[in-house]
């Protein structure tokens, strides 16, 4: 997972929900929740979608809030998610800065046995701890060379919220896949979320070796390679699938290097 900064509404998305909420024959003012949140969804479908997956497409860099997987602005490779679930904030429905976007989860994935699902197709309506928006939550993820995502204990947070976030990610988003009674990964996702960290990983190790027989494993030089990744975070640029990952073991050896 990576820190969202949140950006503004677009100008299209304010007006609509201005519409919709501002409109009697709408029904929005006599909603109550969760017995009307059909009547709620019904509404949140008229909003411009196409509008709203290109501006979270551009704030999210291409990649799934969640997993860091490869997404693109149209209806079969993302799905719009509310953080705080729609069918328990009426207000929050129809509010941009409510949104991410996500993938699919694995719904779409090559059908295998078991087939774990992630991210929203795994969460469905239930409520989360952990936030991408949070800068400071998000300096507490890190990555097992096994491939797994998991909370650090070491950055301040407090130990309660660590047990919570790493709940959010093993049970409600599943971004670890399957796990036994010791905690043992048994069982990827369907999209192959471990593998693929786990693969990362492996990746970086292969080019400090590299770096490092070339003589040019240095403070500086890893520097420039950091610097590089973080720039695909920054504006409108599009950022490579699970860039977290390989962000989070170059900031780790270069504290190494720095001893």
């Amino acid at each position: 997972m990576l820190y969202i900064h949140k950006r503004r509404t677009p100008d299209i998305v304010k007006r609509k929900t201005a519409e919709i909420i501002n409109t009697p024959d709408s029904g929005y003012s006599a909603i109550c929740l969760p017995e009307d949140t059909k009547q709620l969804r019904s509404l949140f479908e008229k909003m411009p979608k196409n509008e709203i997956r290109e501006a979270l497409y551009k704030e999210q860099h291409g990649l799934c809030a969640y997993c860091m997987r490869k997404i693109a602005p149209q209806y079969d490779s993302m799905k719009i998610e509310h953080y705080k679930a729609l069918s328990e904030d009426k207000e929050r429905a129809l509010d941009y800065q409510n949104y991410m976007g996500v993938c699919y989860g694995g719904e779409k994935d090559k059908d295998e046995k078991p087939h774990i699902l992630c991210c929203d197709a795994a969460r469905n309506e239930r409520k989360l701890t952990i936030n991408p928006w949070n800068k400071r939550q998000m300096e507490a993820i890190g990555y097992r060379r096994n491939g797994e995502i998991f909370v650090r204990g070491d950055k301040g947070l407090d130990s309660k919220l660590v047990t919570d976030m790493q709940k959010d990610l093993d049970e409600v988003l599943v971004l670890n896949g399957k796990k036994d009674a010791e905690g043992k990964v048994v069982f990827d996702t369907a999209s192959k979320l471990v593998a693929s960290r786990r693969s990362i990983y492996q990746s970086v190790c292969t080019q400090f070796e590299r770096w490092d027989e070339k003589k040019c494993l240095t403070k500086s030089f890893l520097k420039e390679k950091i610097n590089f990744l973080e720039k695909q975070l920054q504006g409108d640029a599009m950022a490579e699938p699970y860039i977290g990952v390989r962000l989070y073991f170059y900031k780790r050896k270069y504290k190494k290097l720095e001893k």
